[in-house]
């Protein structure tokens, strides 16, 4: 095994829920319009993938024709039937057009790779170059988070459809993995099974941590769009944070980011 990954799993750094949370929202608060910038990126891509997978699988066509199926049924509990219905009814193409969306939007993973390197310039240099965000495209990093998006994604669907559980302690425990890649030269699978082993020995902490931050992002979603869009960076940010507190940084090796 690559020296620099034993090296990084062998630490043993507690962390502090107070401080990292403090720390993660005094940088979320310097990066919002960077972080608003990739999120929206990352909607638009969303909802066009997810436009073209529902025309052609014909789930587009069959939802507008049963909105205008219900249009003047006031009784609720009728309306709760007639989705439920519709729902069981085209319960494969609905599953077919939301798993094929995440799929895709896979190839958009290394703008968070990309705002890992914001969030470290900004908290080192107290600046950062807008172009950074998308270092995460670059061929050095793009085919490693490939590698460890597609990991990410069949265990946590398969953890999920097991039981909720394991769904959430994938979750958890992967949570750094993405900073891995971008911060060591660790592949895809070294960097998900490092972010696992690291995390396991604060998981209840870490758990704690990103509950928060997501509490906060669920919140932003229900009072709007809008809110979601600004709110969900702090659980980016929040990644970075996790990741500085239990594995650390090189200075000499992080000046180099974005001039390789």
């Amino acid at each position: 095994m690559n020296p620099e990954i034993e090296s990084i799993q062998e630490k043993n750094n507690s962390i502090s829920y107070s401080r990292v949370f403090s720390e993660s929202w005094s940088l979320y608060t310097k990066l919002i319009g960077v972080g608003v910038l990739a999120v929206v990126i990352y909607s638009i891509a969303s909802f066009f993938v997810s436009f073209l997978l529902e025309s052609i699988t014909g789930f587009r066509n069959v939802t507008n024709e049963f909105m205008m199926d219900i249009q003047g049924i006031q009784d609720p509990n009728v309306l709760l039937y007639e989705f439920q219905d519709f729902y069981m009814e085209h319960l494969n193409t609905l599953l077919v057009t939301r798993l094929g969306t995440e799929f895709i939007m896979l190839l958009a993973f290394p703008l968070a790779g990309g705002f890992m390197l914001v969030c470290r310039e900004m908290d080192k240099n107290g600046a950062f170059n807008m172009g950074t965000l998308f270092e995460g495209f670059r061929p050095q990093y793009w085919g490693r988070l490939m590698v460890l998006a597609v990991i990410y994604f069949f265990i946590s669907k398969i953890a999920t459809m097991l039981f909720l559980l394991p769904g959430i302690y994938i979750w958890v425990a992967a949570v750094i993995a993405c900073p891995i890649v971008m911060f060591t030269n660790a592949s895809g699978i070294q960097a998900f099974t490092t972010s696992i082993k690291l995390v396991n020995k604060n998981w209840f902490t870490v758990f704690q941590i990103l509950f928060v931050a997501s509490l906060i992002g669920v919140a932003g979603y229900l009072i709007c769009f809008v809110g979601r869009i600004v709110t969900y960076p702090l659980v980016l940010v929040t990644v970075y944070m996790l990741y500085k507190h239990m594995v650390g940084f090189n200075d000499e090796k992080i000046d180099e980011i974005g001039h390789s």
